[in-house]
This record gives C-alpha cells, sequence and structure tokens, in this order.
C-alpha cells in the first residue's frame, strides 16, 4: 500500500491499519520499546515511549518510513544512504530504518541534552552501529552542505518560528536530487500553530527549493482542512473514538495555560489535522 502525500483521511488510515505493513511496523515498535524501554525512560516522561501512542504518528511514522526506505533503494547499489532524523526524539524509528535499508547510516538531531546517554545506552545493544546521534538545532546543522541522501523531520516544525530557516538549511544540507520528507501538524481552529496561512508559508517555502510532485496544488490540498473537515483524521475524529490516543493529559492546566496566554478557554483541547509532503532537491 502506498501511502499517499497531503492530509490523510479517516479511510486512509483504516486502510492502513488493514494493511501487513501496519502491523510489522508497529511490531518492530513494539519489540524496540521491550528491548530498550529502560534506555528511554527519561525520553517517555517528555514524549511518551510508544510513538504509536499518540493520535497522528500511526499515519506519520509508517508515511516517512515507507517514502526514506524506497528511496534508499532507488540508489546506487552497496552505496550509502545518509539519512537526517531532525527532531528525532528517541525512537524506534531510525533503527527501523536501518532493519529494512541495509546501506542506511542515520543521523539523529535534536537539542535536548539528555538525549546521549540514551542512544548509547541503546546503540550498546544494537548489532549495527548505523545511528548516531548530534545536539544541534535544525536551523544551524552540523553537516557539510550538499552531504546528505535524505531528511526526515516528523511533526517538528509547527514547534518552532523559524520554519523557513530550517527548509532552507534541509536544503543546504542535501545533494542535488536528495529526499525531503516532511510532516506537521495543522490547527483546525486556527489557535495555535500552524495554522491554514502558516501551513501554506512554510510548503512555498519546501517548493522554493524542492520539487513536490504529488501534490499539484498545495492550496487545494489545504483546503480540506475545511472542506472536509469531517473526513480527514484529526484529533476531533480521535477524540470521538480514540481519546487515549490524545496527548493532553491534564486538560484543566492546559486550558487555564491557554486562557493565560490569550487563547481563550480550549478545555485543554487542540482541534488538529496532519499534513505530509516528500519532495526532491531541485
Amino acid at each position: 500500500m502506498q501511502l499517499r502525500p497531503g492530509i490523510p483521511l479517516i479511510s486512509d488510515l483504516d486502510a492502513l491499519q488493514r494493511d501487513p505493513y501496519y502491523a510489522q511496523i508497529t511490531g518492530f515498535s513494539r519489540d524496540f520499546l521491550a528491548r530498550h524501554g529502560a534506555a528511554m525512560k527519561g525520553y517517555g516522561r517528555l514524549w511518551g515511549q510508544d510513538p504509536f501512542g499518540l493520535w497522528s504518528r500511526r499515519w506519520e511514522y509508517p508515511f516517512v518510513a515507507q517514502r526514506v526506505i524506497d528511496f534508499g533503494k532507488e540508489q546506487p547499489p552497496g552505496a550509502p544512504v545518509r539519512i537526517l532524523d531532525a527532531g528525532s526524539g528517541v525512537t524506534f524509528f531510525p533503527y527501523y530504518v536501518c532493519e529494512h535499508l541495509p546501506t542506511a547510516e542515520v543521523i539523529c538531531v535534536d537539542s535536548n541534552p539528555s538525549y546521549p546517554p540514551m542512544f548509547d545506552a541503546i546503540n550498546q545493544q544494537t548489532p549495527h552501529k548505523r545511528v548516531s546521534f548530534a545536539n544541534a538545532m535544525l536551523q544551524k546543522l552540523p553537516q557539510p552542505g550538499s552531504s546528505l541522501d535524505a531528511v526526515c523531520c516528523i511533526s517538528v516544525l509547527e514547534h518552532t518560528d523559524n520554519y523557513g530557516e530550517i527548509v532552507r538549511e534541509f536544503a543546504r544540507c542535501l545533494r542535488s536530487g536528495g529526499l525531503l520528507v516532511l510532516t506537521f501538524d495543522l490547527s483546525l481552529d486556527e489557535k495555535f500553530n500552524l495554522t491554514r496561512k502558516q501551513a501554506s508559508d512554510l510548503l512555498h517555502n519546501v517548493l522554493e527549493y524542492f520539487r513536490v510532485g504529488e501534490i499539484p496544488d498545495v492550496e487545494q490540498e489545504l483546503a480540506k482542512m475545511t472542506s472536509k473537515r469531517d473526513a480527514i483524521l484529526s484529533t476531533d475524529h480521535v477524540k470521538r473514538t480514540s481519546p487515549e490516543l490524545l496527548p493532553w493529559r491534564y486538560p484543566v492546566a492546559k486550558a487555564v495555560h491557554d486562557l493565560i496566554k490569550g487563547h481563550g478557554w480550549t478545555g485543554g483541547f487542540r482541534s488538529k489535522a496532519v499534513f505530509c509532503v516528500e519532495g526532491h532537491k531541485k
């Protein structure tokens, strides 16, 4: 099953969860957590240890992994495929990519100084040594220009105001024809990042440096935020069907914080969808 870019529909997720690929990737994640849960305990307290326990990651991780692995398999036999996992956190994802792409070399980059010991502990129990970690800001990556074959960035850019700088930095580090796979949250109620206008700005930054052939009109795709509001995968849908997948464990405290910040009374809930895009550097 080829996962399509843009804003996923509820029906897209339903079809994915019936596909053997979903069982494979979630099984790998489950086994990885069983082996390395102790090493990841600190990360779990920050973000939750199980990536598939978050509402949108059930689609995002399979989408990004599929695109990166398929791209890697298209490269010349035996040549290393240098991949950057931008804003990586500490998850199964880079290890899954290496498991299914023997030529992959994954560099995980994040600004959190607590992550290096976690990666060290995991890598001590990993047969290959093809996942590494670097502390850095995404708008100032340590990689030389044109040194990477692929960059993936999963639900990070909605947490920053520097997405234009970061996209340019991704382009700087990627070789010509290199792959960018990007996902980010969309604010359906326009109260938080990324609003439709911000998402449009971000996507036009991407289009400045990357060819995005599968989405002929990004504005038309973003219009689904309103035109297909009931059909898209969103936190509104998840709240009705699987509320345990929402990350807001203390809604009253979150609601008070939102009120203080001038967002009005939110009830501690974010009305969100997600956008996934693949591009190749021009």
